[in-house]
């Protein structure tokens, strides 16, 4: 046995029958209590003024569990077994458990498996996956109301600011709906980074005009808003359609929690307002007669974001317009994934920082790398170069020379603090240096094309799918990485493509050794948070099945990227934490599936859900050789388990979590 199957040895042993573990979890210890397993809050310190590439650090630092930086020498190279990696890519790819039929025709012919992987990219499964992929890569996860409210307030105070939670959702999940969007229509990945045609909804559009506008000072600026019950303004009642009381800007609340009226000119509480959600006591929870409906929240569609000066801005609270607009006027030219509210709100920014942790996320982002001080390319135009961050005599100099005048791309858009359009803009000219590439601009559209053409974008894009595949990188001087890094970016940036190549190369399957394996093991990783929820969700035929499991789900680990790193968080060795976490995670989904209406899973036909644990959950079908010990392994386990008790439920609840912990479950490719 090499030593991947050694790294899950603990698990391996939960196969094994044993009498007295058939009641999973009764003595485990809180899943929670360590912080390490997960990536933790990445932005929590990113608007604290520090320099932005201070802490890139190593890329081999970060936790991953790589295989080639711990000083012990590799392991001799396994190659891999069709058995073992078509179910990696599969559940990589889908989360589905892989037919008779797709392993019969690889063990027939292994390259069989690039069309299964073509095929399997047209599926729902894998637009669910991407959707998620998407939402780490391009950093827009972790949307909460402390670090969103400033975009709407001009200040960090959270009270009184209570917009629905599924806001939050809307603009983390806008910018994967757009690169899914840029896919699914065979557009060049690259465009990602200038688009301004994105996915949005009704809410989030209305977001997006109300951060727009500078926000009033004090109670006499900007437009009167009046929301009534008993006492409505001139003109108003009950009865008033929405269209009336957008012109006369008085909104009707259904309950007398308004008495006589409440008046403010405050967008961050008329925009909750109109939600249902008004700063007034008893005035929270309206929302089924508030003016946006549930289905705001859920209209997602194409809008192109244009200059204001092309057509007349929309009223962040004239929601009838905003549901029938394609286009929605901005005075910031919002371009690409960097502009996002998200990005913003997860990298924030201050006027001590002046977006350099932000500029530096962009790059992370899009090419794959951090600013670093052996970098020479030097700007066209050194405006903004700022002598306290940057004096000649230190190191921090060779970062910030580039740094600064590239930072002002945002500083023309956006006030530093609040991110709301400017009043007057810098008079300083942007810059874009990088790794050999020059070039000047004015817009935040300009840095998209300028990191879009760069010669970076290609080969971060084939490695992020590396780590998202294999939880660690690829040799980037491997000619494989090389073959499909040239044909992605000849191939016009096809993403689906690059996942059809990169998925059926040894990088991914490791069916035979290339240049990577000589420099990094391959990996057998356990199944992080969002792999395992999406796998549970699709074998158990159940949406959202960690979201009903309290924190134990939130303490399974995550992928995650921290403030200056290029490589993500991706914890991806075995643990006795994780093994008591995913033990316990299972044991509660076992008491929300077992038995329940509709599942596959009930205790009265015992032999149907062995069946449907080995060949469903854990993903083994007949003809894997590994069945037949795992069934048996189960059958033994539920025998055993019945000499302890006569509830047949509870004995296939324990026989779930057995199957849920197991290595078929809980790591990828075993």
């Amino acid at each position: 046995m090499n030593r991947r199957a050694l790294r899950f040895l603990p698990a391996l042993a939960l196969l094994l029958p044993t009498s007295a573990c058939y009641s999973g979890v009764a003595n485990m210890p809180a899943a929670g209590d360590d912080e390490s397993a997960d990536g933790g809050d990445a932005g929590d310190d990113s608007a604290d003024g520090a320099d932005a590439g201070d802490d890139s650090g190593d890329a081999g630092d970060d936790g991953a569990d790589d295989g080639g930086d711990d000083g012990e020498p590799l392991a001799p190279f396994d190659p891999s077994e069709p058995e073992s990696y078509v179910r990696k890519v599969k559940q990589l790819l889908t989360g589905e458990p892989v037919q008779a039929s797709e392993l019969a025709l690889v063990q027939a012919d292994p390259a069989a498996l690039r069309d299964l992987v073509r095929e399997w990219s047209h599926t729902e499964a894998f637009r669910a996956k991407m959707l998620e992929f998407f939402t780490v890569s391009f950093q827009q996860e972790q949307v909460t109301k402390a670090n969103i409210v400033s975009q709407i307030r001009a200040a960090d105070m959270t009270g009184n600011f209570d917009p629905r939670p599924e806001l939050y959702a809307n603009l983390s999940e806008s910018f994967a709906r757009t690169a899914w969007q840029i896919v699914e229509e065979g557009r060049p990945f690259n465009e990602v980074a200038y688009t301004k045609r994105w996915q949005m909804t009704t809410a989030m559009m209305s977001f997006l005009v109300a951060a727009d506008d500078p926000p009033p000072t004090g109670n006499n600026g900007g437009i009167q808003h009046t929301f009534y019950h008993n006492d409505p303004p001139a003109g108003m009642s009950a009865s008033s359609s929405v269209a009336q009381q957008v012109a006369a800007h008085a909104w009707y609340v259904p309950r007398a929690c308004v008495d006589p009226s409440y008046v403010t000119n405050k967008p961050y509480f008329v925009f909750p307002g109109l939600m249902g959600h008004l700063d007034q006591p008893g005035c929270n929870d309206f929302e089924g007669a508030a003016v946006m409906s549930d289905a705001d929240f859920s209209d997602w569609r194409e809008v192109e974001i244009v200059a204001s000066n092309e057509g007349g801005k929309i009223p962040y609270f004239d929601v009838p317009q905003l549901r029938q607009s394609a286009t929605l006027p901005l005075e910031v030219n919002r371009a690409g994934y960097f502009s996002t509210p998200a990005f913003l709100a997860k990298w924030r920014s201050n006027v001590d920082n002046s977006f350099r942790v932000t500029t530096n996320q962009a790059l992370i982002v899009g090419l794959g790398q951090s600013f670093d001080d052996e970098d020479a390319t030097l700007p066209l135009d050194d405006s903004g170069l700022s002598e306290d961050h940057a004096d000649p005599t230190t190191v921090c100099y060779a970062c910030h020379v580039s740094l600064d005048p590239m930072r002002n791309f945002f500083l023309k858009e956006l006030d530093a603090d609040f991110y709301s359009a400017l009043d007057e803009q810098t008079e300083d000219q942007p810059s874009f240096a990088f790794f050999g590439e020059v070039r000047e601009g004015d817009t935040l559209d300009d840095l998209g094309h300028a990191i879009a053409e760069h010669p970076f974008f290609a080969g971060a894009w084939v490695q992020k799918l590396c780590y998202f595949a294999n939880s660690q990188e690829c040799d980037p001087q491997d000619p494989e990485f090389e073959r499909i890094r040239a044909g992605f970016e000849q191939g016009g940036f096809d993403f689906r493509e690059l996942v059809v190549e990169l998925f059926s190369s040894p990088l991914v399957t490791g069916t035979e050794q290339v240049v990577t394996h000589q420099t990094h093991e391959y990996l057998l990783s356990i199944t992080r948070r969002d792999h395992l929820c999406r796998t549970l969700d699709i074998r158990l035929g159940i949406d959202n099945v960690c979201n009903g499991n309290n924190n134990v789900a939130a303490a399974v680990p995550e992928d995650a990227w921290s403030r200056g790193s290029g490589t993500p968080f991706q914890p991806a060795g075995s643990s006795l934490f994780y093994a008591a976490t995913l033990e316990a995670f299972c044991s509660r989904t076992a008491g929300n599936v077992v038995d329940a209406e509709g599942s596959p899973l009930q205790s009265s036909d015992m032999e149907a859900s062995v069946t449907f644990l080995v060949e469903t959950l854990m993903d083994l079908s007949a003809d894997d050789w590994r069945s037949t010990m795992a069934r048996e392994a189960i059958e033994d386990h539920i025998t055993a388990a019945r000499e302890l008790t006569a509830n047949d439920r509870v004995v296939l609840e324990s026989a779930f979590t057995l199957a849920c912990s197991s290595p078929f479950v809980a790591s990828v490719g075993y």
